[in-house]
């Protein structure tokens, strides 16, 4: 069964990134890169994996994912580059895990990818 996957991502050369990397896996994906359009397009089906950008233009995904997330039964992470203060990082660990965008090379955030659906 393909897997649905949102990937909300405001800068565009890594959403272009992310997405073609997203759909030569084979995955099916959906780009949105404002915090209003991904928060309906989130509650708007049931996908596979949200991948969430914090810092967005419209409501941030903190903002997002506290108004989604008692309604929502998939697994939604966290994509940063905030070198975090503490309570940023307690923000963070409440979805199913964040990824720090500097620290992912491309074949590493595929694999981090496929592992969120080997687990399911």
């Amino acid at each position: 069964m393909k897997k649905h996957i949102l990937l909300v991502e405001d800068d565009i050369f890594l959403q272009q990134l992310y997405h073609e990397l997203l759909k030569k896996e084979g995955y099916d994906v959906t780009v949105s890169a404002e915090g209003n359009d991904a928060e309906k397009k989130i509650l708007s089906k049931k996908w596979s994996l949200v991948l969430l950008d914090v810092v967005l233009p419209g409501k941030d995904g903190f903002a997002i994912f506290n108004a989604v997330r008692e309604k929502i039964s998939f697994p939604l992470i966290f994509l940063t580059n905030l070198d975090g203060s503490q309570e940023d990082i307690k923000k963070l660990k409440k979805a199913h895990g964040y990824w720090i965008k500097s620290n992912m090379s491309p074949p590493e955030f595929i694999t981090r990818v496929n592992t969120v659906f080997k687990s399911s």
